[in-house]
């Protein structure tokens, strides 16, 4: 070498211990460096790296990086793909939806206690949005990229709500009217359909057309192969409804309004209560008569069952029953079928009773009410004591045929429904 300085280009990496063979010129056996010392012709020479300040460019390596105490944005590793944001983004909007957040109790106390704010680790508890993804980060970063959405995200990427410009209506009588006027009732899905299908079949009429897709199921919380189809305006749902045909896997599905749905359903309710009031006026008629009960005010603690009886009796009036309802504080007097109760009432005008309890007649439907709830009272004692009889003819009879049976031990069918008897 001709100098003794090293020069590091392209911020070069150099190794802590570098071998340098020196080659001499041939006029001289011998150089001096800067200190007079006298360097062999051919030698090995150690040069130990001084204080150089070395840039090092990361490399396509895997590098540790040890957590420290700072809070860090966890973004997610991998790109998302775009079915996969929309399908997260779709159903967030839908839980923060006009229709599904004024009646979500959950999501309306969870929101009272944050501004609006809904951890998503707590959104990750419902079913639906986990089987889509169950990485918080996932989540954030769908939300983060939507545009046009009705949602936001938090600084720290951890938390989700509504845009505070979206007003959250009023789950009121009037807001739900307004829903069911662009809802569609639809009948014809197989039982076995799942939402997810649903959701699917629903989204085959447009972006954002339908908002709300809800099953109607029975008790047993099995889907009934109905539903109701939430539009987003009045418009689109009455567009749905006049299509010559909308087939769901081949099956023609019946459409109509939701209201109107709801009126033939009020209408059969109430039909259906009417023949069950009917059936249980004809069965109390065989009991009781009307026009031969009265009604008992002003009865406190102070009166008894007994005491009722004793000014009827003064009044020469003839009882049946008397009943107590203590917590309406009220009695009811049912006659023996002999003389109305108006006109008993009407020769009551001028008596007086020590009780300073009052008499009157009930009106009509409350009449039948009473009259129904005593007979299904007394059926029900009826029927036990009927049961009670079997049950002391049974034990009777099995005496019988047991001591029978003990004296000859040759027993048969014949012989033990004699002895039964």
């Amino acid at each position: 070498m001709s100098t003794s300085s090293v020069k590091v280009e392209n911020d070069t990496v150099v190794s802590p211990v570098v071998d340098v063979k020196l080659e001499l010129p041939t006029e001289s056996e011998t150089i001096k460096t800067e200190k007079e010392t006298v360097v062999p012709t051919a030698i090995d020479v150690k040069i130990e790296p001084t204080a150089i300040d070395v840039k090092v460019e990361p490399t396509a390596t895997d590098v540790k990086v040890e957590p420290t105490a700072i809070d860090v944005k966890v973004e997610p590793t991998t790109s998302i793909p775009a079915n996969l944001e929309r399908n997260i983004v779709k159903q967030l909007s839908f839980y923060f939806s006009d229709t599904n957040l004024p009646y979500d109790k959950f999501l309306q106390n969870e929101i009272k206690n944050d501004d609006g704010w809904v951890k998503i680790d707590v959104l990750l508890t419902f079913k639906r949005l986990a089987s889509l993804s169950k990485d918080p980060a996932v989540i954030a970063q769908a939300v983060k990229n939507a545009t046009g959405s009705i949602l936001e995200i938090s600084e720290s990427g951890d938390k989700i709500r509504r845009k505070a410009k979206c007003t959250v209506p009023v789950a009121d009588q009037k807001f739900l009217n307004e829903m069911i006027a662009r809802s569609i009732y639809c009948k014809g899905f197989p039982r076995t359909a799942t939402m997810d299908e649903l959701l699917e079949f629903a989204s085959t009429f447009g972006d954002k057309i339908i908002t709300k897709v809800t099953l109607r199921r029975q008790k047993t919380k099995e889907f009934k192969g109905t539903l109701y189809f939430t539009f987003n305006t009045k418009e689109e749902a009455e567009k749905f409804l006049k299509l010559e045909s909308v087939k769901y896997k081949d099956v023609e599905l019946e459409r109509k309004w939701e209201k109107d749905f709801l009126e033939e359903k009020k209408k059969e309710y109430e039909d259906k209560l009417a023949k069950k009031d009917q059936k249980i006026k004809a069965e109390t008629e065989k009991y009781f008569k009307k026009g031969f009960l009265l009604k008992v005010d002003n009865v406190d603690a102070s009166v008894t069952v007994d005491s009722i009886k004793t000014i009827c009796a003064e009044f020469e009036w003839q009882v049946s029953f008397v009943k107590i309802v203590e917590n309406e504080k009220l009695a009811w007097i049912r006659l023996k079928p002999v003389k109305p109760a108006k006109e008993l009432l009407e020769e009551f005008a001028e008596k007086v009773n020590d009780l300073d309890i009052k008499f009157s007649l009930p009106e009509e439907e409350v009449e039948q009410t009473v009259l129904n709830e005593m007979t299904k009272e007394m059926k029900g004692v009826l029927n036990m004591k009927d049961k009670m009889k079997k049950e002391k003819n049974k034990n009777k009879g099995g005496k019988r045929y047991n001591k029978r049976r003990n004296d000859d031990g040759n027993s048969n069918n014949k012989r033990f429904k004699t002895n039964g008897n």
